[in-house]
C-alpha cells in the first residue's frame, strides 16, 4: 500500500471503524433476542440439543439436516442454558464472528475501506441480522462459508512464498463445518472451486503444488464427511410439495439484499444501488483475483442455482444467508484505492469511491425499514407459541386437551406447554385413520379441546381429521396467532334428530328444522354446545353464512360464532334438497358475564352482509334461552 492511502486510510482507523461495525452487529443481533417465542424449527431445536450427543446424531439422520449445528449448539447450551436468549446467543455470535471475517476478506480483496466497508454491510443486511436472532443453524452457515472463503484466499498469498500443509488443513475443517452444518454449502463450495480454477489458471507460472495441497484438502474433507454420507443421500430424494419457480429470481434476489422483513415493491432503492455498484466495479475493471473472483461467486451463484434448478420455496430463502459475507465484500469492492497499473486517473478513482460510499449509503433507509420490521412488526413475527401455550393454560388449565395437526409442532408446543394431554395428529391421515383417532381423543372427555393447525396443507392436505371435528366437535372460536391457527372445541351429545322443532323458513330455499340445545346450566368461560338442523327446499342458488348470537336480559349482544355450516365444510350449495344437515356450532360465554339467563338467536346471512328474512318475520330466529349461573 502507498503512503497516500495510509494518510487516507491509516490503520488505527481502520481498526476503531472496524470496531465499530462489530459493535453494531452485536447489538443488531442481540437486540430483543429473546422478545419472540421460539418457532416450530426452533422447538425442534431446542429439544434436541436436550439429548445426549448420540441421540443427537440419530435424530440428525432422520432428519433434513446435519448434526453439526446441534452438536455445538448442545455444548453451547452446557455454558450458558437451555433459554430462547441462551440458545440463540450462539447464532448472534456467529453473526457477530462473521463480520470480522467479513472485513477480513474484504481487507484482502481491497486494503482498508473495503475492510470497514464489508463489515458495516455483513454487521446490518437485515437477512444476516434475521438469522442471527434465530436457534437454527443458518448463522452458522454463513460463518462457515465466510470461513471456507478465508481459508481458500490463503492460497493465494500477496507475497509470493509456498503453501504450506496448515493451510490445507485450515481448508479441510472449514469445508468440513460447512458440510455438518448445512447441505446447501455445496452450492457454495462449487463458487470456491470455479474461482480457485479461474484464479490458478490466471497465475503465471502456474504453482502445482498448490493444486496438489488443493485436492489433499478435499480428499480430507471428503473423508470426514464419509461417515455422514448417507444420511445425507436421503435427502436427496425428498421433495417437498411447494417448490414454485414462478417468482424465484425477483424474491431471491430481493430478499439477498434486503432481507424477509420488507415487501417487494419497497426494495427497488436497494436493487439500483447494488447495480450501479456492480457497474463502477465493472469500470474500475478489477484484475483477476482469487478473493474477487470467490466473493463475487459465492455471493451469486447459490442464488441462480436454485433459481435455474427449479427447487426454490420461500422456505428456501434462509439459505442465502451463507452469501451474505460475500455479498458485503463485493458492494464494498468500489471503495478500494488505486491498485498498481490501473489505467484510470487518481481523480476519476476518487470520485468514484465517493460515487460508491453514496451508494452504499443508499442502502441504510432501506435496510432500517427492514431491520425495524423485524424489531416491531407484527406481521413479520414468528408464530407466538409462547402466547399460545399461555393462553391455553389460563382458560384449559394443565388438563387441557391439546391437539396438534403437524407432528413437528410437538417439540416448540411441550417447551412452553407442560401439560400431559399433548397429541400430533398422524401424518397423512385417511378418513377413516383420522376418525378412528379422534374417536379415541373424545374418549377420554376431555372438559376442553384446543387445536394447533400449522402446516396441515402439507401434514392433511385433505384436511381429514377438521372435518372429522367438524362432525364429532363444536367449535366457539379461531383466532390465528402468526401462521398458527387456534380453535377451541366445546364437547357435547351428538344429536342425531333435533329435540325441539321448529320448521321455520329462512329466505326462499333454506328451512331450519330445529335446534338441539342441552338444559343444564351454564357458567362464564364455558362453551354451550349448539346443534342446528337444515333442510334445502330449493337448489340454494349461492353460499351464505350462519349466525349465532347470544343476548343478554337487556338485549346486548354479549357473544357470536358466524360461521359457513358445518365449519365451513358444508357450504349451503352443496346441500342436498330434502337431506337434514345437522350444523354444530360452540358458544364461548365471556367471563365477565354476569348470572341469569341468555338468548340465543340465529340467521342466514350472503357473503356480502345482507341477511335473509325469516318466514316468522324479520330477520332473526330465536333458538331458546340458556341459564348462566355464577
Amino acid at each position: 500500500m502507498t503512503v497516500d492511502r495510509k494518510l487516507l486510510f491509516p490503520r488505527w482507523l481502520t481498526l476503531s471503524l472496524v470496531l465499530l461495525a462489530l459493535l453494531l452487529g452485536a447489538t443488531l443481533r442481540f437486540h430483543r433476542l429473546d422478545a419472540q417465542s421460539f418457532w416450530n424449527d426452533e422447538g425442534n431445536t431446542a429439544r434436541l440439543v436436550e439429548r445426549s450427543l448420540r441421540l443427537i446424531i440419530e435424530g440428525a439422520a432422520g432428519d433434513i439436516h446435519p448434526p453439526g449445528y446441534y452438536i455445538l449448539l448442545a455444548g453451547w447450551r452446557v455454558l450458558v442454558g437451555g433459554s430462547e436468549f441462551a440458545l440463540r446467543s450462539f447464532s448472534a455470535l456467529c453473526g457477530v464472528l462473521t463480520v470480522a471475517v467479513a472485513a477480513a476478506l474484504g481487507k484482502r480483496a481491497g486494503g482498508h475501506p473495503v475492510a470497514v466497508g464489508a463489515a458495516f454491510f455483513a454487521a446490518a443486511h437485515p437477512l444476516a441480522v434475521y438469522y442471527g436472532q434465530e436457534a437454527r443453524m443458518y448463522a452458522l452457515l454463513a460463518l462457515a462459508g465466510a470461513l471456507t472463503l478465508l481459508a481458500a484466499a490463503a492460497f493465494f498469498p500477496t507475497n509470493p512464498k509456498p503453501i504450506r500443509a496448515r493451510t490445507a488443513l485450515a481448508l479441510t475443517g472449514c469445508i468440513i463445518l460447512g458440510l455438518y452444518t448445512q447441505y446447501t454449502y455445496v452450492l457454495f463450495l462449487l463458487g470456491v472451486e470455479l474461482a480457485f480454477g479461474l484464479a490458478w489458471l490466471a497465475e503465471r507460472p502456474y504453482v502445482w503444488q498448490k493444486v496438489r495441497l488443493w485436492i489433499i484438502a478435499h480428499i480430507l474433507a471428503a473423508l470426514g464427511f464419509l461417515p455422514w454420507l448417507r444420511p445425507a443421500l436421503k435427502v436427496t430424494s425428498w421433495s417437498p410439495p411447494d417448490l414454485n419457480s414462478g417468482r424465484a429470481l425477483l424474491e431471491l434476489v430481493h430478499t439477498f439484499l434486503t432481507g424477509i422483513t420488507l415487501p417487494v415493491a419497497a426494495g427497488g432503492l436497494a436493487l439500483l444501488s447494488a447495480a450501479l455498484l456492480g457497474m463502477l466495479q465493472l469500470v474500475r475493471r478489477p484484475r483477476v483475483r482469487f478473493v474477487t473472483l470467490a466473493t463475487l461467486l459465492t455471493a451469486w451463484l447459490p442464488l441462480v442455482l436454485i433459481a435455474a434448478l427449479g427447487i426454490y420455496r420461500p422456505a428456501y430463502l434462509k439459505f442465502l444467508t451463507i452469501s451474505t459475507a460475500p455479498l458485503a465484500v463485493t458492494l464494498a469492492l468500489p471503495l478500494r484505492p488505486r491498485q498498481h497499473r490501473e489505467t484510470l486517473s487518481r481523480n476519476l478513482i476518487r470520485y468514484s469511491q465517493w460515487g460508491a460510499l453514496v451508494l452504499g449509503l443508499l442502502f441504510v433507509p432501506v435496510w432500517v425499514s427492514s431491520l425495524r420490521n423485524l424489531y416491531t412488526n407484527s406481521a413479520y413475527a414468528r408464530a407466538d407459541y409462547r402466547g399460545i401455550a399461555a393462553r391455553i393454560s389460563a382458560e384449559g388449565g394443565a388438563e387441557a386437551t391439546v391437539l396438534l395437526s403437524a407432528p413437528n409442532q410437538w417439540e416448540v408446543f411441550t417447551y412452553y406447554f407442560h401439560g400431559s394431554h399433548v397429541l400430533p395428529a398422524p401424518y397423512h391421515p385417511t378418513a377413516e385413520v383420522a376418525g378412528a383417532w379422534i374417536d379415541g381423543v373424545l374418549a377420554a372427555t376431555p372438559p376442553r379441546l384446543f387445536v394447533l393447525y400449522w402446516g396441515d396443507a402439507e401434514s392433511d392436505p385433505q384436511q381429514h381429521i377438521e372435518r372429522q371435528l367438524a362432525q364429532r366437535a363444536y367449535k366457539a372460536r379461531e383466532t390465528w396467532i402468526g401462521d398458527v391457527r387456534l380453535s377451541e372445541y366445546g364437547l357435547g351429545l351428538l344429536e342425531a334428530e333435533p329435540p325441539t322443532q321448529m320448521q321455520v323458513r329462512v329466505g326462499e330455499w333454506a328451512q331450519l328444522e330445529g335446534v338441539a340445545i342441552p338444559e343444564a346450566a351454564f357458567h362464564p368461560g364455558d362453551i354451550v354446545p349448539v346443534t342446528l338442523f337444515w333442510q334445502a327446499l330449493a337448489p340454494p342458488p349461492e353460499r351464505v353464512k350462519v349466525f349465532i348470537h347470544v343476548m343478554n336480559a337487556e338485549g346486548t349482544l354479549v357473544a357470536q360464532n358466524d360461521a359457513e355450516p358445518g365449519q365451513g365444510f358444508l357450504p349451503t350449495t352443496a346441500w342436498v334438497m330434502g337431506e337434514t344437515i345437522p350444523d354444530r356450532y360452540g358458544l364461548w360465554l365471556p367471563l365477565g358475564l354476569p348470572p341469569g339467563e341468555i338468548t340465543l338467536q340465529a340467521g342466514l346471512y350472503r357473503f356480502s352482509g345482507e341477511r335473509l328474512p325469516v318466514a316468522t318475520g324479520g330477520d332473526v330466529l330465536v333458538l331458546g334461552r340458556v341459564t348462566v349461573q355464577p
